[in-house]
């Protein structure tokens, strides 16, 4: 199967789903997801996944918990001979980290204006996840595309990636509130600090999100009642 259609990467199809029903089973296999405020993305309509990176599992399991097609930001190192193939079958999207990789970027602001939904890892390194600084790409994409985004936090995907024993350690995948940005005009120049700006505030949401997703995990982790999760994420 080659790399999905622009038509596929929003609408979906057949030999997705089926990746994405593996992607979830994956998870199930590794650890406890608990996936929370999956009702804050759209059932249409563009959709740009701010997310932080914490483990290479951040992905997949983001990529089995949306049940719209999700073409993630992948780092071209990632795209090995053995991996590569089923990464561009399952629609994601090279990306060099250097900086002016202009055939990805046009392919996911198609991907966003047609409809779809794209995943992009602001801090653009895998780390701690805290989200303490942020690359601009998140929100270039953003106005040039006027997509929904939506900030998406993973807590104990690290665990999970590289558990021990046969003790499965539990994770959260908390989606949090849309964040609304006007859609930058056509044929007008997009100056770095208003993407900047952006960004930045992308950053913020995201940020505090961690926070609550490391909290709701920590509740989990001891037994203890997570019923007031929409209402820590908007705090």
């Amino acid at each position: 199967m080659p790399e999905p259609t622009l038509a596929e990467r929003v609408d979906g199809s057949a030999q997705l789903r089926r990746r994405q029903g593996l992607a979830r089973g994956i998870s199930v296999g590794l650890g406890r997801v608990h996936l929370e405020g999956l009702s804050s993305i759209p059932a249409t309509g563009p959709v740009l996944l701010a997310v932080n990176h914490r483990s290479l599992l951040d992905g997949p399991l983001l990529f089995g918990a949306v049940r719209r097609p999700v073409s993630c930001l992948v780092k071209v190192e990632a795209f090995t001979p053995w991996a590569g193939p089923l990464l561009r079958r399952s629609g994601q999207i090279a990306v060099r980290r250097d900086g002016g990789d202009a055939p990805s970027v046009r392919l996911c602001l198609r991907t966003l204006r047609a409809g779809g939904i794209v995943g992009i890892f602001p801090e653009g390194t895998r780390g701690h996840g805290l989200v303490e600084t942020a690359k601009p790409g998140v929100g270039y994409l953003a106005l040039r595309s006027g997509a929904t985004v939506i900030p998406v936090a993973c807590s104990g995907t690290s665990e999970m990636a590289h558990r021990h024993g046969w003790r499965r350690p539990s994770a959260v995948l908390l989606f949090g509130e849309p964040i609304g940005l006007a859609r930058w005009p056509d044929g007008q120049v997009l100056k770095r600090t208003i993407a900047a700006a952006a960004t930045e505030g992308i950053r913020v949401a995201l940020a505090a999100l961690v926070a609550v997703a490391d909290e709701l995990r920590a509740d989990r982790e001891r037994g203890r009642p997570t019923t007031k999760t929409t209402e820590r994420a908007r705090d």
